[in-house]
């Protein structure tokens, strides 16, 4: 039986995520810091073949200790590891508090390069495993009034480019999706002018069904959603004014 291990799983993508993988006989694990939430995923019956704890990836010891639970009840495989875990604060970027700024650095950069090099052991054992990281459209151009989310993504898309080749002779896949914003509660603390021309019409099971597609597929990324794909196109050929032109139009600046 395949195996996968995901983080921020008790609600939203990583939910989503666990329900598809587990709807297709996988055996699901699932980490979160909301302990109450995974014991009533867990309890309800809609999880047969899987475990789960209480897993802070701002913790290096909460990591590792989640990972030997999942070991532990794999026999140690490993097939794929979808690191999901993020947060989101929204505004202009000299109003936010320091200590959210903070925060998105623990979770979405230092939490998931502790969760990918944690991994590895685990990931390298088991032939052909697959490392999918949650990066976002917000990694094509900077974006304002998410200065520091954005910033984190790009940091996601550079080390997944770099662990694609890194790996590689390992037998470990790397990739990552980039959704564009999704219908989920942290995709509704954007503020409203982002929202204006940036619609919120992904829904968390659309990011599940292409992370499945990620970890069956062969590219380094996957943008999400046609006016992603076609922002990320277009960001290609134009000047350095066009590009920030464009940023302003879709961001209301």
């Amino acid at each position: 039986m395949k195996t996968i291990f995901i983080t921020g799983a008790a609600h939203g993508i990583g939910l989503a995520t666990a329900k598809r993988f587990a709807a297709q006989g996988w055996f699901v694990g699932l980490y979160d810091i909301n302990s109450e939430g995974l014991d009533q995923l867990l309890s309800a019956g809609e999880f047969p073949n899987a475990c789960g704890q209480y897993c802070d990836v701002t913790q290096r010891g909460s990591i590792e200790e989640a990972l030997k639970h999942f070991a532990d009840h794999t026999a140690g495989r490993l097939d794929v590891v979808v690191n999901n875990a993020g947060v989101l604060s929204s505004g202009k970027f000299e109003e936010i508090d320091p200590s959210a700024h903070d925060l998105i650095v623990d979770v979405n950069i230092r939490g998931l390069t502790h969760v990918a090099q944690a991994a590895f052991p685990l990931l390298k054992q088991t032939s052909g495993s697959t490392l999918v990281n949650l990066c976002s459209v917000s990694s094509v151009h900077g974006l304002p009034l998410l200065a520091v989310y954005s910033a984190s993504k790009f940091y996601v898309n550079g080390l997944t480019e770099a662990l694609h080749i890194e790996w590689a002779p390992h037998d470990i896949r790397v990739t990552s999706v980039k959704p564009p914003v999704v219908n989920t509660a942290m995709g509704h603390q954007l503020e409203p002018q982002l929202t204006e021309k940036m619609a919120m019409d992904m829904e968390p099971d659309h990011v599940a069904e292409a992370i499945e597609m990620a970890v069956e597929g062969k590219r380094i990324g996957y943008l999400l959603g046609t006016s992603a794909r076609l922002w990320g196109w277009v960001d290609k050929f134009l000047p350095e004014s066009g590009r920030r032109s464009l940023v302003r139009y879709l961001t209301g600046h």
